[in-house]
């Protein structure tokens, strides 16, 4: 076969296995829900750094190419600088200091960050995302296999495009398609980014013959423009104003761009072929288009929704701004900046919807200048190459503008914070390298065994973590109980306790072991509410009721109005309605009325839950409240 005008090497059936057993890997990850669950995350991560070490134990061209890359200096520096940035609000040192919150746990230690677990756990993704890279760019020292794995790569997108499509249309046909990365937004910049590099790859199929190749049928040039009109149709699918505009950016972008750089492309072939692809993607996308226009008359009152979340998060990050609140801490801060005026928009948020100001959030100006700083490096060499002739030219500058679409589609949305995305943009990384490195085939070096034994190590202990994290919450999901284990995140020990909670007549040695999983899991994260709400439950258990109304109060001063705690909150407080203390009742109260005013649809819920006390005090307590907040309405 011929690759830009010079014979290509076959693959020996190792280095095939090889690509497509990383493109299976990530794509099972964006299978799995985006693998945005914790416990799947951790799992992935380990599988990554898994896939590393049997790449280098059973490959002796994957050692032998690991000992001949060169250029590890400059990025090894900054992942370990990185490292070091995003453990450092795992420490009471920061220059932001303490949370106010380890006040709470004046025996323990104490932190910036509010959740040590979150920050263990979305480390354990970072050194699994390293891991991946790594195994990426060895696959792609050779530019054979680079090219392969991106092929793979972008066919691979097509399968789980069309079957996304399929499932969306035949199985539910109405709404947004999220595919399974559990938002239409999430999904339409993976869409996007691809229809940027589908075009990339037609262009370069297209570079000698012109658009007269698509007249005369060849086979893999009509594949490649009807992966382009696929991709745009599911784009359309998303509905996503943001992903729809960011996609177009990138696809102009590389438009222009190969126009003005193609010495062999004429200009009106890329525009017939640019045409031709809108064109026929419009025609199949028009169930869709009513949709689009619904999503484009709603903006104005999106954005203003955005700015509500966005905000409150930007003057969270000027409270911490060096080091930040830890990765992962998202949840925990945006419950603690929960007022009744942000409620509506606030409640139920997955993320900041603006990638930049998450960044500084979770991870400081010093995290957030260093993840870039380590993406810039590695972006570095593909711009270089953009500016290029040839096949690898073309493809360098569809990976510059798709980059481009998650950069821009980040200023409202929060693809990258996805850790199936995450994967799937560092392997696409991994394999771009290969393809823009001015090395050619390395054969008949004898290795140097030191860089391969570093990379197992290093990948057998971070798939160690991973199996020490991931264990226990998987046992959890499944019915088990690994709680007892040191390394239990915070998730794995709330499940056991509340399991144990639903038992009943508890004896002493059940209750002891119960406060203490509370003790560690609030250890580990004190800024949960519901982490000081379970602790409330477990010593009302044990009989303790000033110990149990303090903990109340305090689940309420960490997550003063989270919706997702009011039910069972509200539960437990009027069921120990004449034995807590005034604080407790009025924040119980607070939230009352805060949630009644919200949702008027969970009003005969929050009747029917009165009916059901059983505390009489607390029965009678909430009915008259109920009556206060239902004669006040307008």
């Amino acid at each position: 076969m011929r690759t830009d005008g010079r014979r290509t090497r076959r693959l020996a059936g190792s280095e095939t296995a090889a690509c497509a057993g990383l493109t299976a890997l990530v794509y099972g990850a964006v299978l799995a829900f985006g693998a945005s669950d914790t416990a799947v995350a951790a799992v992935f991560a380990g599988l990554y750094a898994l896939s590393l070490v049997i790449l280098l134990a059973a490959c002796g061209w994957a050692r032998r190419d690991l000992a001949r890359l060169g250029g590890w200096t400059v990025p090894a520096v900054l992942a370990g600088l990185l490292l070091a940035a995003v453990l450092v609000p795992l420490t009471p040192w920061s220059p932001d200091g303490p949370h106010p919150v380890w006040t709470f746990l004046p025996d323990g230690p104490a932190a910036s960050t509010l959740d040590r677990s979150a920050v263990l756990l979305n480390v354990l993704n970072l050194l699994g995302l390293f891991c991946l890279y790594v195994a990426a760019r060895v696959v792609a020292a050779s530019q054979t296999r680079g090219r392969r794995l991106l092929a793979f790569m972008l066919w691979g997108l097509g399968i789980y495009a069309a079957g996304a499509l399929v499932h969306h249309v035949g199985l539910r046909g109405e709404g947004r398609m999220a595919a399974t990365l559990l938002g239409p937004n999430s999904a339409a910049t993976v869409f996007a980014a691809g229809v940027v590099m589908a075009a990339a790859a037609l262009a370069q199929r297209l570079r000698r013959g012109g658009s007269a190749a698509l007249k005369k049928g060849d086979p893999r040039a009509v594949a490649l423009a009807g992966l382009v009109a696929l991709l745009v149709v599911c784009l359309l699918m998303t509905a996503s104003r943001g992903g729809l505009i960011a996609g177009a950016i990138g696809a102009a972008m590389f438009t222009v761009w190969q126009v003005f750089a193609g010495r062999r492309m004429t200009r009106g072939g890329v525009l017939f072929i640019g045409g031709a692809a809108v064109l026929l993607a419009v025609a199949l996308g028009l169930n869709g288009a009513g949709l689009v226009v619904e999503r484009f008359d709603l903006a104005q009152q999106d954005l203003d929704i955005r700015r509500q979340i966005i905000v409150p998060h930007w003057r969270a990050f000027l409270s911490s701004p060096w080091f930040g609140y830890g990765l992962g801490a998202f949840p925990s801060v945006n419950q603690m900046l929960m007022t009744e005026a942000a409620l509506r928009e606030l409640h139920n948020v997955r993320a900041v919807h603006n990638l930049y100001v998450q960044w500084l959030e979770e991870a400081g100006v010093v995290g957030a200048a260093l993840m870039a700083a380590l993406l810039g490096e590695r972006l570095a060499p593909v711009v270089r190459a953009a500016f290029g002739s040839g096949g690898v030219g073309i493809w360098a500058r569809g990976a510059v503008c798709a980059a481009a679409v998650f950069l821009i589609h980040g200023l409202s949305d929060f693809a990258l914070q996805v850790p199936a995305i995450q994967a799937l943009v560092t392997l696409g990384l991994g394999a771009l390298g290969g393809l823009v490195s001015l090395r050619g085939e390395t054969r008949g070096a004898r290795p140097d065994r030191a860089p391969a034994r570093l990379a197992v190590a290093g990948g057998g202990a971070c798939a160690l973590v991973a199996v020490l994290m991931a264990a226990p919450l998987l046992a959890a999901k499944v019915g088990g109980d690994l709680s007892a284990w040191p390394t239990a995140p915070a998730d794995a020990l709330a499940v056991s306790i509340e399991r144990g909670l639903a038992r009943k007549d508890l004896s002493k040695t059940e209750l002891a072991r119960l406060d203490g999983l509370s003790r560690r899991e609030l250890a580990s994260r004190p800024g949960s509410g519901s982490a000081w709400l379970r602790l409330a439950a477990v010593d009302a258990a044990a009989g303790l009721d000033g110990p149990s109304a303090l903990a109340l109060e305090r689940s309420f001063t960490v997550a003063p109005l989270q919706t997702s705690l009011f039910s069972a909150r509200t539960r437990f407080a009027y069921e120990r309605w004449d034995r807590l203390t005034p604080a407790a009742r009025a924040q119980t109260i607070e939230q009352l009325s805060a949630e009644w005013r919200r949702a008027n649809w969970k009003r005969k819920e929050m009747v029917r839950l009165a009916n059901d006390i059983r505390n009489p005090a607390g029965r009678v307590g909430l009915a008259l409240q109920l009556t206060v907040l239902r004669l006040r309405q307008p």
